[in-house]
């Protein structure tokens, strides 16, 4: 009896344990096409590269190959009306060398900005930044380089939560769940891994949602997106048909995800990152879909976008897409997604 009681135990926690991964196939999927409902977005400023940042009534563009003075430019989400500049190039007090990518905070007044060249985060106030043009950020300590934040989001006033990224050598690093205390300095591990992803080298995006107090990592290399609730916890695994199947770092699958007040949205190619141009040189290849979940998980819609994506944003405000392409015309454009 008791080994009885001990098989059923073992059933129910194994089943319990299968029920936290979801799996999605693409063709099961409705797709929708987007490719003739894109408006250009076109602005004076000169913009190479850039990272898009919803926040509040801000659009925040960060150019990551900005040559100029600065290359952190505001506008109007709604209107698209530019509003100013901030993020002076250069060496001096207040001034960032290498641009990463922006982290905004609950109340939506300030931004941070990572310069992993100096090691050190800047925190921009945006009523400063539009009433003087030569504002400087404050400045945070500096961050150890062995375990720090390269994607995040402030969950409040001191603490952060992203994407920990752990350098293994020279060339190799992968990523957890990480949370730095921006009053102590302490930035650590935290929160759940997927089993077969504990020894791999791994990259990913992140996302928080202030509203659902959930957070996802977009897996670059795996075929999974994970959820999880604040305290770090995996409340699921979405999984895609490779799963775990890397082909030996030959594929890529998800991009950028954003968790919405309806869905997650998350950028996808799901297969080699790389094809021959005309003279048979491999040239690296964009995704160019997104796929909407609805907060269980459960894969909606593929949107079939047309053009390669490297970053986007969502407005869920106005229901619209932000994306910077790679192959279209006007580098800059949007769409409704509903």
């Amino acid at each position: 009896m008791r080994y009885n009681i001990c098989f059923f135990l073992i059933l129910v926690l194994f089943s319990c344990k299968e029920e936290t991964s979801k799996k999605f196939k693409l063709s099961n999927a409705e797709v929708i096409d987007v490719s003739s409902k894109i408006s250009d977005l076109k602005t004076e400023q000169i913009i190479s590269n850039p990272m898009l940042t919803i926040s509040g009534d801000y659009l925040i563009v960060s150019d990551y190959d900005a040559t100029f003075e600065k290359g952190i430019y505001l506008f109007d989400k709604n209107s698209f009306a530019y509003l100013g500049s901030t993020g002076i190039l250069g060496e001096g007090p207040g001034q960032i060398t290498r641009y990463g990518q922006i982290a905004i905070t609950p109340n939506c007044n300030e931004f941070w900005m990572p310069d992993f060249a100096k090691i050190k985060m800047f925190k921009f106030d945006i009523d400063s930044v539009l009433m003087d043009e030569n504002y400087l950020p404050t400045v945070s300590k500096p961050f150890e380089n062995d375990f720090f934040l390269s994607r995040f989001k402030f969950i409040s006033d001191s603490v952060a939560y992203g994407t920990g990224l752990e350098v293994l050598s020279p060339s190799t690093f992968r990523v957890s769940l990480g949370r730095w205390n921006i009053n102590s300095g302490e930035i650590e591990k935290f929160g759940d891994e997927h089993p077969k992803l504990i020894s791999e080298r791994t990259n990913a995006f992140f996302d928080y949602s202030y509203r659902h107090n959930i957070m996802a990592l977009a897996h670059i290399n795996h075929d999974i997106l994970s959820i999880y609730d604040v305290e770090g916890k995996a409340k699921y695994h979405i999984l895609g048909e490779k799963e775990f199947d890397n082909e030996n770092r030959k594929l890529k699958f998800f991009g950028q995800v954003h968790i919405g007040d309806e869905y997650i949205i998350a950028s996808y190619l799901g297969g080699k990152n790389f094809k021959l141009d005309e003279n048979q040189r491999p040239k690296s290849v964009g995704r160019s879909k997104l796929l909407v979940f609805d907060l269980d998980g459960n894969l909606l819609k593929v949107i079939e976008i047309g053009y390669e994506v490297r970053y986007f944003a969502v407005d869920d405000d106005n229901k619209r897409v932000i994306c910077y392409f790679l192959d279209r015309e006007e580098p800059l454009g949007y769409f409704y997604y509903e």
